[in-house]
């Protein structure tokens, strides 16, 4: 079977090479352009099968370059990469078989492996790869008030290993789950990063956080680790504020009615990802306060307080968690035993707002039945998971300086930390060129520290789960490493993705330039820069907004005008706080005479700089 020949345009460097690299070793014929017009050089002399385009690429626009090379050949398929979802309406608004695949950025190697597929088997080409395509939905809708603690209890009972994805308005959020319980999360919004989210809680000053970005981007470490670097804090402090951060990512998600949400089985991210399990519980009652005002949640107890209250089989089976929630008494007992909503909140001392969030929250899940309210249909638990979980409370978001140094728990949470990244060397704490002697000794001196016997009466639940996690991969790591021919080839694999300064560095770099550039008018230079960045680092919205604004500077006709308000738009659609990304659409109403909606956009920016100095002041909202 001939391979495929393939086109690929990107302009970013680093990301083309890798998507040639993947196509090739697939079975594609890969060849790369890095513009606009090298693409529509290497398309005009030679013939190709499929094009994979980036739609921003300099030099001929992403939207007109599928014009260009439909005007060479009508029938090749085209799959377009985009950062923003408005790009897919545009190009299909162009007709069907404009084009034949669609890449939202950031998108995962099977992702694209698919698209390909697809794209060349809706031509009748036999060139497409076997077996590449993407882990199927498992669980797919779209969030309102009861599914998500049907879908929380649904993936409990099913003890489930995957990933539960969020999108609205172009963020997105991927909580993963282990044993059916949330451990870890991530987002695509700059603000939600480490170090903005530090700085937004008032635990890093703006003259830390500058100088820790300064720290990280010359040693290409993280910002925990940079942290701690600097001595800025402990590596359990560190620790102690990730959990914190995590958490609040999985509770936003909790109030995110109206999302979609998709949910795959995928065990691949266990070796990777920090690993925080959570209370499902707890988060859904975080969810349900965020949800609503406490006026509302008040008037809900109020209005509740004398209904019924029958508990149902699946109350015990959720007592483990349900009792986290309340110290002191059972909650799951005083359910039990009160008649009415009103006398739990009596027996408990519960808030009425706490106390209108549970009972939602267990009516929700089929827990409770509350008055006449119908229960939905959720299967009884097979019982409690067999994973330790720990409850998240205020204390545990901040680290507690008055509390006794505890040199043990901080040498398991810096070297749990230390394996982040699956890095085999990192685990055991040894150099990349050590002898095989030295991986030995490495490993004795971890095992008889780090083994889960020394810590069976540790008082913290997290140190002793830590160990444990770190004695397992230490085992892993001397497996490999102490056989010569597996750590041979390890090393290959690790030179072959030998750490580069991140994506998100080199976009800084190039914000710097394209700022630079904005300020001397030229406008075209600075439209390139930004766009350099937005490829490198797509998730930022802050560097599309202004991609945005020197292409609406850059313009000559209507149209370029129409994409850069787009770009503009887009941006916003996916992080609604960009301040600046306001105040720039209020220019571009300005100058198009739309008084009304520039106003409307000053009045926006405004109120959230004011909002963002308030909370934090001295620092300038982005």
């Amino acid at each position: 079977m001939s391979s495929a020949r393939v086109l690929v345009v990107e302009d970013n460097p680093r990301i083309g090479e890798k998507l040639q690299e993947v196509l090739s070793r697939s079975g594609f014929a890969a060849t790369l352009a890095r513009d606009g017009a090298a693409a529509l050089d290497l398309f005009s002399r030679a013939r190709f099968d499929l094009v994979v385009v980036e739609h921003l690429v300099p030099g001929v626009e992403g939207g007109r370059l599928v014009d260009r090379l439909r005007a060479l050949d009508d029938e090749v398929p085209v799959v377009v990469m985009a950062a923003s979802a408005r790009a897919q309406t545009r190009l299909t608004q162009q007709g069907s078989g404009f084009i034949q695949g669609f890449l939202l950025k950031p998108f995962r190697v099977p992702d694209l492996l698919q698209a390909v597929s697809a794209a060349l088997a809706g031509r009748g080409s036999e060139a497409a790869p076997v077996g590449s395509t993407s882990p199927a939905p498992v669980l797919q809708g779209v969030v309102d008030e009861g599914t998500l603690a049907e879908l929380m209890v649904h993936l409990l009972r099913r003890a489930a290993v995957g990933v539960l994805r969020f999108e609205k308005d172009g963020a997105r959020r991927d909580v993963y789950f282990v044993n059916g319980l949330p451990v870890f999360a991530e987002s695509n919004l700059l603000t939600e990063t480490f170090g903005r989210w530090l700085l937004s809680r008032g635990v890093l000053s703006p003259e830390e956080y500058a100088a820790l970005r300064a720290y990280c981007a010359e040693h290409h470490v993280r910002q925990g680790e940079g942290l701690v670097a600097q001595g800025v804090m402990s590596h359990q402090q560190v620790y102690a504020l990730l959990r914190g951060q995590v958490i609040e990512r999985v509770a936003r998600c909790m109030a995110w009615l109206g999302s979609s949400y998709v949910f795959v089985e995928d065990a691949r991210f266990l070796e990777e990802k920090l690993s925080f399990p959570m209370n499902p519980l707890a988060l859904l009652v975080e969810g349900a306060l965020r949800r609503s005002s406490s006026k509302v949640l008040e008037a809900r107890a109020a209005a509740w307080a004398s209904d019924t209250l029958a508990p149902t089989p699946v109350l015990d089976e959720l007592g483990p968690f349900l009792d986290r929630l309340h110290t002191g008494a059972s909650l799951t007992a005083a359910l039990k035993a009160a008649r009415s909503v009103g006398e739990v909140a009596t027996s408990l001392a519960l808030p009425p707002t706490r106390l209108a969030a549970i009972i939602e929250v267990l009516s929700a899940c089929g827990a409770v039945q509350r008055g006449d309210a119908e229960l939905p249909e959720v299967a009884t638990l097979p019982g409690a998971p067999e994973a330790e979980f720990v409850l998240e409370s205020p204390e545990q978001l901040d680290p507690s300086p008055e509390a006794a140094p505890d040199t043990l728990g901080e040498e398991v949470i810096a070297r749990y930390l230390a394996t982040r990244g699956g890095d085999h060397y990192a685990v055991l704490g040894v150099p990349r060129d050590a002898t095989p002697h030295a991986v030995e000794a490495a490993w004795l001196d971890l095992s008889s520290k780090f083994h889960p016997d020394r810590f069976v009466d540790h008082e913290d639940a997290d140190i002793r789960l830590r160990a444990k996690e770190v004695f397992i991969k230490g085992a892993q790591a001397f497996a490999v490493l102490a056989d010569p021919h597996a750590a041979k080839r390890y090393q290959e694999r690790l030179e072959e993705n030998k750490t580069q300064p991140t994506a998100r560095f080199a976009a800084e770099e190039e914000l710097a330039r394209g700022e630079a550039c904005l300020a001397r008018g030229e406008h075209l230079a600075a439209r390139l820069a930004f766009a350099r960045a937005h490829a490198a680092d797509p998730q930022e919205p802050l560097y599309q907004a202004l991609l945005g604004w020197a292409t609406w500077l850059d313009a000559t006709h209507d149209e370029d005008r129409e994409e850069g308000q787009e770009l503009i738009e887009a941006a916003l659609a996916q992080d609604t706080r960009l301040t600046l990304g306001w105040e720039l659409l209020a220019r571009v109403h300005d100058a198009a005479g739309r008084a009304q909606h520039a106003e409307d956009s000053r009045a926006r920016a405004a109120s959230l700089r004011s909002g963002l100095l308030a909370r934090s002041p001295g620092v300038e909202a982005k």
